[in-house]
């Protein structure tokens, strides 16, 4: 197969990659983005804050995700700091209200919009890049794709960075954190549209509903955020190892009992924590969604940040190609503030609960709140 020539390699076909394909092939350029449709089933990860519509009408999605069935999520509720729920609602919220989405049928919008616009997604993981060279980067060609030189490529792997940290960047992280996640089916179909938070002397506990399918009962996104070490992994993983950490969570446990919810599948850890790649941006690539930067779920931006950094990323890169040496240096200093604004914001939540002082999750974060002044 011939070389093929295009502007941009995008690496990661989540919502990062996607979002700046989208806006990079908007602009004219020729892209191709790598990376595997994730597998059916559910994917952690379901909450969509109220700032995030006005990004998906940026990306020419806004009607089709108003008319996508996601539930609505008008409150949150949370026990933290105290016994007892304290409830926030969104009517105030100028923006609207959150969303519980529909997980893979709001990604797989993403990459029919990516498509629609003219890049071209290749299912495959990326291949063999040699280093830059001459203004350009070169993949090798595989069955599936011709081998392709691009001026710029963009790292939207995930956490894992596959393609920045083979360059030498290096995650700087603020903080280790996991996610112990399982779905839960409900008896009948679940009428309640509010986020629970709930701390506990191990971390602290979040559930809220997603979409079922037409005449199932409800179903709900279960996960407790807590340290890897104060666990036996395989037995948290069981149903039984699982109920066991439940009953810690009076206010989640009862939501369940109230659902007549049961565990849906096995619950699985993954990695949670905080963290910014160091440099998120080099010459002829930028790093944007979760390669770039990663907060803590208790800060329920994440979709939110992938979607951002992705129109960011993108926008960083038409300046840098029309010669404004300032445009990627910028996108990473934007980058920077935001997470020093994050930890901070979330470090002093940490220090809010003062419950249990001695319990080695609350007291690492708390140490990590007084080094702030």
């Amino acid at each position: 197969m011939p070389e093929s020539e295009k502007d941009a390699v995008v690496v990661g076909a989540g919502p990062a990659g996607c979002a700046c394909a989208i806006r990079l092939a908007e602009a004219g350029w020729r892209v191709v983005v790598f990376g595997r449709a994730p597998p059916g089933g559910d994917r952690a990860g379901e909450s969509l804050s109220p700032g995030a519509p006005a990004l998906l009408d940026q990306l020419g999605l806004g009607a089709r995700f108003a008319a996508d069935g996601h539930l609505v999520c008008h409150a949150n509720a949370s026990a933290w700091g105290h016994d007892a729920l304290v409830w926030h609602d969104f009517l105030s919220d100028p923006r609207g209200p959150g969303f519980h989405l529909d997980r893979p049928l709001f990604e797989a919008r993403l990459r029919g919009r990516a498509t629609e616009v003219g890049a071209r997604l290749v299912a495959t993981e990326a291949p063999r890049e040699r280093p830059y060279a001459g203004g350009s980067w070169r993949f090798a060609a595989t069955a599936a794709s011709p081998a392709i030189t691009a001026r710029y490529v963009v790292d939207a792997s995930g956490r894992g960075t596959c393609f920045a940290r083979g360059l030498g960047a290096r995650r700087e992280v603020a903080w280790e954190q996991v996610a112990l996640v399982a779905f839960a089916r409900a008896a009948r179909p679940i009428d309640e549209t509010f986020t629970l938070t709930e701390a506990v002397a191990a971390g602290f506990w979040y559930s809220a509903p997603v979409p079922a399918s037409p005449g199932a009962g409800g179903r709900l996104a279960l996960a407790l955020f807590t340290d890897a070490a104060l666990h036996d992994a395989r037995s948290a993983r069981t149903a039984a190892g699982f109920r066991a950490l439940l009953a810690a969570a009076p206010h989640t446990r009862r939501r369940l009992e109230a659902l007549g919810a049961t565990l849906d599948g096995d619950a699985r850890f993954r990695d949670a924590g905080s963290a910014q790649l160091e440099p998120a941006h080099g010459q002829g690539w930028v790093a944007a969604g979760d390669a770039a930067i990663t907060y803590d779920p208790i800060s329920a931006h994440g979709l939110t940040l992938a979607l951002r950094t992705g129109l960011d990323a993108a926008d960083a890169l038409v300046g840098d190609a029309r010669g404004d040496t300032a445009a990627l240096p910028g996108y990473g200093a934007r980058l920077a503030r935001a997470f020093e604004a994050y930890r901070r914001q979330a470090l002093l939540l940490y220090r809010g609960e003062q419950r249990w002082p001695d319990a080695p999750y609350w007291r690492r974060r708390h140490a990590l709140a007084a080094a702030l002044g």
